[in-house]
């Protein structure tokens, strides 16, 4: 019985055949030339997203928070739990509302409108829910998750109105609180702080103002019932634990910038027509 020759083995594996050898280098020049690239994009992107990921390093603050961001989100966002997932325990929301003028030069103040709700009807039966459906959900627990971490003297600043004091004193004012959270807790929050400005004002254009004067936000969170006690416990009977913060000052949306919130909002302005 015949049986093919053994291919010769090296400490590093097998020695590739001639046939081999002449296919590799049958290979295109072109495919050759794109393959390095390609390579060195994925490299790159993986250190990008495993920089993102990871917790605070000197090479995170080398780069720059702003930067990785504005790389990583929306598209690529991920987080550390998808390393270790556990099932949700809290419920949160998150609300904005805003002072705005009318046609006729009066002042209104809008309803406090949560958007998780909003989002968690759009997501409600759909396979296959937009990746923004989560948008203001996952915003709620990055605050929460940075403002865990300060002491009462940061939170009491947190709630402050900054609409006629700039945003950018907010830092400083944090950082000099002796015995509070540091710099990587404080930038968190206020990366947070801008996306959700951005977003109670792209939700406040839906009133068609003569102009924004100011807009706020406000998130909560309460504890799921327990499994134990799922048929005696509702999720609607628990208290919530509100998180306040100031009046801001409205961001200023480019016609680029609404319209890349526009399907956001479009879908947003369907679901709260219907509940009308």
């Amino acid at each position: 019985m015949e049986t093919s020759p053994k291919r010769p083995h090296h400490a590093g594996g097998v020695v590739p055949t001639q046939e081999q050898r002449r296919r590799l280098r049958a290979l295109h020049p072109v495919a050759k030339f794109l393959a390095l690239p390609v390579i060195a994009l994925v490299v790159v992107h993986t250190l990008l997203i495993a920089m993102w990921v990871a917790p605070m390093t000197p090479a995170r603050e080398q780069f720059g928070n702003d930067n990785l961001q504005t790389y990583v989100m929306p598209w690529f966002e991920q987080d550390w739990s998808i390393f270790a997932p556990n099932p949700r325990r809290t419920a949160v929301t998150f609300e904005v509302r805003a002072v705005y003028t009318d046609s006729e030069g009066t002042n209104n103040t809008t309803p406090w409108v949560d958007l998780v709700a909003l989002e968690d009807d759009i997501v409600a039966g759909n396979l296959a829910g937009p990746r923004t459906a989560k948008l203001t959900r996952r915003l709620a627990d990055r605050m929460h998750s940075a403002r865990s971490n300060m002491n009462d003297e940061q939170l009491d600043w947190l709630a402050a109105n900054y609409f006629l004091t700039p945003i950018e004193q907010l830092r400083s004012r944090l950082l000099d609180v002796e015995g509070g959270t540091g710099t990587h807790h404080v930038d968190r929050y206020l990366q947070a702080d801008v996306a959700a400005t951005y977003i109670a004002t792209a939700v406040a254009e839906l009133h068609d103002p003569v102009s924004i004067e100011r807009v706020q936000y406000q998130t909560s969170s309460r504890q799921l019932p327990t499994w134990e006690n799922r048929h005696d416990d509702d999720l609607d009977d628990r208290s919530r634990s509100y998180r306040t913060y100031g009046w801001r000052a409205p961001a200023d949306l480019s016609e680029q910038e609404l319209e890349y919130f526009g399907a956001y909002l479009n879908r947003l302005d369907d679901v709260e027509q219907s509940h009308d």
